[in-house]
């Protein structure tokens, strides 16, 4: 069921039957050569409505603004401050709160969301914490598509190193299996591989300012062969992904 276009009638049933709600976060900006600025969110959508249709979940609208401001050199990317994003994901857990949603699942497409989100749950804590709101406290839980074992292991199985940080195989291959008339297909140089130290000091999208992004890394590719992507495989990860999300949305919902 997705919020959007259910009654709030059909929402006060649901309310009887379980607590939990599935939000897709995002983000607009460039992925690349082939890659669709959208691409973010819509694999976190496609994991996230996949959860609603196998396990009954609630689906809330997708938030696909993120915490961009370094792909900001490339025409189309739109960011919002890690500031502004805390206060929209502090605003819709807390609306949906005070209807009796308890448990806030969110499935993410972009790393530079997780550091923000991850604060903003710990400041929605903070309000029963400190006193400010009695009763249970809601819980939230934050998993990215592509850290799901299997899906993780497949896409490392699929490019290796050629997977990348940005502009993946992985999540190129996820959005030509669901959108295949827009997926576009060319001959591009393998990028250069990402050092092991690269990956460690940028995980989670840890970039500098737009400028040096982009004078590192011009065509907008971070270690990442698109190339690579192909539509079969972006089923099979996407596949993978909703079928461990729906057992891990599972466990969290009973989870004490």
């Amino acid at each position: 069921m997705q919020l959007t276009h259910a009654t709030w009638k059909d929402i006060e049933i649901y309310l009887t039957r379980s607590s939990g709600v599935v939000i897709p976060i995002g983000s607009t900006e460039q992925h690349g050569p082939i890659g669709m600025i959208g691409t973010d969110a819509f694999t976190a959508e496609a994991v996230a409505h996949g959860i609603g249709e196998q396990a009954d979940a609630l689906v809330g609208p997708t938030l696909s603004l993120g915490a961009a401001q370094f792909n900001l050199a490339f025409p189309g990317t739109v960011s919002v401050r890690a500031s502004t994003l805390m206060a929209v994901i502090e605003d819709y857990v807390l609306s949906l709160a005070r209807q009796g949603f308890a448990r806030f699942y969110f499935v993410n497409g972009h790393g530079g969301n997780i550091a923000p989100v991850r604060a903003a749950f710990q400041d929605i804590y903070a309000r029963w914490s400190l006193g400010e709101r009695s009763g249970a406290a809601p819980r939230c839980r934050l998993r990215s598509w592509w850290d799901y074992p299997a899906a993780d292991r497949l896409r490392r199985e699929l490019y290796g190193a050629a997977e990348g940080m940005h502009a993946t195989p992985s999540e190129i291959a996820v959005v030509a299996h669901l959108h295949p008339d827009t997926h576009r297909t060319t001959d591009l140089p393998a990028p250069a591989t990402l050092s092991a130290s690269f990956l460690r000091d940028h995980g989670g999208d840890a970039h500098w300012d737009a400028i040096t992004h982009r004078a590192a890394f011009p065509d907008g590719r971070v270690g990442s062969d698109s190339s690579l992507a192909r539509a079969e495989h972006g089923r099979s990860l996407l596949d993978a992904a909703i079928r461990e999300a729906c057992a891990d949305y599972a466990a969290f919902l009973v989870e004490q």
